[in-house]
């Protein structure tokens, strides 16, 4: 069951290919996908967690400088877009991304990221200066701000 999930997400494949790898029927696939899936979601509050407390800032910190080498940094941030059918209905144009095809962001809709993090109560939590001086590192869909860093598309500096 887990084999045939992990094979599912990592794959990017349809449920059909999915299932011929483990010999099932696509809706014995289907429902296995979606017990895993529940399965592994009641696992977060035990391996997703944002720091919180400032010992685990500090050592959030601390590990990601060990692995990455980037000064109070505590998180990474992005969206992904899951491709889905239209949804159908008055609705269905919110379903439409900017690359002009219907997904759903695994956090809101088919917004766009900036609009996701704007209303973001871990924004809010960076702006209330619970976070002190900690750094959240996104892509160029992400606002600049003091507490959240970009990459640049053209750096035309050494300093930049």
């Amino acid at each position: 069951m887990v084999l045939l999930t992990l094979r599912y997400f990592v794959s990017g494949l349809f449920l059909v290919v999915c299932r011929d790898f483990v010999s099932v029927h696509k809706l014995t696939a289907s429902r296995i996908i979606a017990c895993v899936s529940r399965a592994i979601a009641r696992l977060h509050p035990q391996f997703i967690k944002f720091p919180e407390t400032k010992e685990e800032i500090t050592v959030t910190r601390q590990e990601f400088y060990a692995k990455c080498k980037f000064p109070r940094c505590i998180g990474v941030i992005d969206c992904t877009h899951i491709k889905i059918r239209s949804p159908g209905g008055e609705d269905a144009k919110i379903y439409r991304n900017r690359k002009q095809y219907f997904s759903f962001n695994v956090q809101q809709g088919s917004a766009h990221d900036s609009t996701i993090f704007n209303n973001s109560a871990i924004r809010g939590k960076f702006e209330r200066g619970e976070m002190g001086d900690s750094l959240l590192i996104g892509d160029s869909g992400y606002p600049i701000r003091l507490f959240l860093l970009t990459k640049l598309l053209i750096a035309s500096t050494r300093a930049k």
